[in-house]
């Protein structure tokens, strides 16, 4: 008996079919997109923006007597809908609660992008063109609530990036080194994994070839994101033994100790 596989040639109209139906939902999506979706998001910004106005145009114009006893109010009627608020809320988080009668996490986030728009002198009409630039709320968000040390740590990064993109322009003139291999592929860039040898230099154990754009910007990212580690522990370690030769053990000792605790409290 002959264990010979047959082999069964697809279905051209089973694929076909799927492939019209995913070609319908693709355009259903578009349409989605460019009505239900933007409208959805255009009366998002429009409530927004009508919450920011409120916040300038009344609650800032009144007496600091009038902002306590609005606040006590708005306390009093989120918790009557079973909503649970802190009295450390913000107003522009209490705000957005009562407008939008949601959870916590929501309601700030929101109440982080309004605090945005006023830190920036943002008008309630200039608003949602304001939201669109800064390219939607959730990056409103994820900018507003980093601390600084994080959105320095961003910027330096970004920075470094542009200097690893020009090495990369350099070194494709003058290679780092030079490995003669087959099956590289076609693409622009490949990457290879290598693993350090005890002995020296490193062993490639994978190839990726034709890597696409993408993961060509994640790597320069995590090169430069790398660079400015480095760098930020090389200053750090500079500037210990500056304190000591300066003769402050006692700031070193506690700059030490501080660290220490944080990195307990992560852990």
């Amino acid at each position: 008996m002959s264990n010979k596989q047959v082999s069964i040639s697809p279905n051209p109209k089973f694929i076909s079919s799927i492939v019209q139906q995913l070609d319908v939902l693709s355009k259903k999506r578009s349409e989605w997109e460019a009505n239900a979706y933007k409208k959805a998001n255009d009366e998002l910004y429009s409530l927004l923006a009508d919450c920011l106005a409120t916040y300038l145009d009344k609650f800032q114009l009144g007496s600091d007597e009038d902002k306590k006893a609005l606040r006590k109010e708005l306390i009093e009627r989120l918790k009557a809908d079973g909503i649970r608020v802190v009295k450390t809320s913000t107003t522009l988080t209490m705000l957005a609660r009562y407008v939008f009668n949601s959870d916590r996490k929501r309601a700030q986030g929101y109440g982080y992008v309004i605090a945005a728009a006023v830190s920036h002198g943002i008008t309630a009409t200039e608003f949602a063109e304001w939201v669109r630039c800064q390219g939607g709320i959730e990056e409103i968000k994820r900018l507003t609530v980093a601390k600084p040390e994080t959105l320095a740590k961003r910027e330096a990064v970004a920075f470094v990036a542009k200097d690893v993109i020009g090495a990369m322009e350099f070194a494709a003139l003058q290679p780092l080194a030079h490995i003669a291999m087959d099956n590289l592929g076609t693409g622009e860039f490949v990457v290879l994994l290598a693993k350090p040898n005890p002995n020296g230099g490193g062993d490639i154990v994978a190839t990726l070839t034709d890597v696409n754009e993408s993961l060509v910007n994640a790597l320069v990212q995590r090169i430069a994101k790398q660079q400015v580690e480095v760098a930020a522990a090389d200053a750090e370690l500079s500037k210990q033994v500056a304190a000591e030769q300066a003769g402050d053990l006692l700031g070193a000792a506690l700059a030490a100790n501080e660290e220490h605790a944080l990195l307990a409290k992560a852990a």
